[in-house]
C-alpha cells in the first residue's frame, strides 16, 4: 500500500440542532485499503459517508481526498469518488448500457469515451447478456453490480459504498464481494459501511468501530479481536484423572476448567516456540485426547464490547 493516505478526517462534528451526528471525528484511510465502517444504528455511518462524498458539509472540522478539502475544494474532490449509494437509485425504465453510457456523458467523457468506457464495464461485470435489460426485470445481485459499474465509471482512485449488499441473496452477496476483491488494485480505495459483521470479516483490510459520532477502534479485524479477547485451544480428555495427568506432565501453560474437570485450555500467542511446546504436549498424550478445539474472537465480540450502547 502507499504511504500517503487516500482520505484523512480531521475533528469532524455534524450537528443538527441540539444534537451532534458526529462528535470530532477523526481517522485516516489508506490507500489501496477496503475500509469498512460498523457502528450501531446512528452511530454516523452514512453522515460520515455522505460528508466524504461532498453529499454534505459539516459544521466544523476537515475532510480531505487525495489532498483535496471536500468542502473549499469539492469539485476537485467530487471526481476522485466514485459512489454506491445505500438505496438503488438507477432508472427502473433504463438499461445497463444506457445508464452507464448516461453516466459518462454527466461526468463529462464524451460521447465517444463514455460508450466505450460502458463496453469496458459491461465486460468487467458479465453484464453483456443484460446489457439491453431493464434495471427492473434484473436480480438484486446484478442491480448492485450495475450501481458498482456506474461508480467506477470515470475510473475513480476511492470508492464509497453504503451498505452495498442489504438485500441480496448469499450467492449474490459473495459474487459482489469476490467483484470488490478484484477491482481493489493499483491503489483503488474502497471505504465501505455495512451492518453485516461477517461481510466486514470478509472484505475488510482495515476497520473503523463508531460510537455515537465518534470512532473508538480502528485496526484490522485480527487486530481488534485480539484486543477482545485471545484465541483459545481447549483438549477434551477421556476423563479427569487423565486431564489431572496431563496438566502435571505437560510444559505449556495449559489451565485447569473446575467446571468441566476433564477439559483444559491453553491461551494461544504468536509465540512459534511456546505453539511448539503445547503440540509437543498434545502429541505425547494423543491417546488420552477425544476432542481438540480452537477459538477466537469473533468481530460480534468487537461490536459488543466497542460499538454497542
Amino acid at each position: 500500500m502507499a504511504t500517503n493516505p487516500a482520505i484523512v478526517v480531521s475533528d469532524l462534528t455534524k450537528s443538527y440542532g441540539a444534537r451532534n451526528a458526529l462528535n470530532q471525528l477523526s481517522l485516516t484511510v489508506e490507500r489501496g485499503s477496503r475500509t469498512v465502517v460498523l457502528g450501531h444504528n446512528g452511530a454516523g455511518k452514512s453522515t460520515l459517508l455522505e460528508i466524504i462524498a461532498t453529499l454534505r458539509t459539516p459544521t466544523s472540522g476537515t475532510v480531505t481526498v487525495d489532498g483535496h478539502d471536500t468542502v473549499t475544494q469539492a469539485r476537485e474532490a467530487r471526481r476522485l469518488i466514485g459512489l454506491t449509494p445505500q438505496a438503488n437509485a438507477l432508472d427502473p425504465l433504463a438499461t445497463p448500457t444506457e445508464v452507464l453510457n448516461f453516466q459518462g456523458v454527466a461526468l463529462g467523457l464524451g460521447r465517444p469515451v463514455a460508450a466505450r468506457r460502458t463496453r469496458e464495464l459491461l465486460e468487467l461485470f458479465g453484464l453483456g447478456e443484460q446489457h439491453k435489460t431493464r434495471i427492473s426485470k434484473l436480480s438484486g445481485g446484478t442491480r448492485r453490480k450495475v450501481d458498482l459499474a456506474v461508480a467506477l465509471v470515470s475510473e475513480p482512485p476511492v470508492v464509497i459504498l453504503d451498505e452495498p449488499t442489504t438485500g441480496l441473496d448469499p450467492l449474490s452477496r459473495m459474487e459482489f464481494w469476490n467483484e470488490l476483491r478484484r477491482l481493489n488494485q493499483n491503489d483503488r480505495t474502497f471505504l465501505i459501511s455495512t451492518q453485516d459483521l461477517h461481510e466486514a470479516d470478509v472484505l475488510a483490510t482495515d476497520i473503523v468501530v463508531l460510537r455515537d459520532g465518534a470512532v473508538t477502534a480502528q485496526g484490522s479485524p485480527e487486530s481488534l479481536k485480539r484486543w477482545v479477547g485471545e484465541r483459545t485451544l481447549t483438549l477434551g480428555l477421556a476423563d479427569e484423572p487423565t486431564a489431572q495427568v496431563f496438566l502435571s506432565s505437560a510444559r505449556a501453560q495449559f489451565r485447569a476448567e473446575p467446571e468441566e474437570p476433564r477439559t483444559v485450555r491453553l491461551a494461544l500467542s504468536n509465540d512459534a516456540e511456546a505453539l511448539k511446546t503445547a503440540l509437543d504436549d498434545i502429541g505425547r498424550a494423543a491417546d488420552g485426547i477425544e476432542e481438540i478445539r480452537l477459538t477466537e474472537p469473533s468481530l460480534d465480540d468487537v461490536f459488543v464490547a466497542l460499538a454497542a450502547r
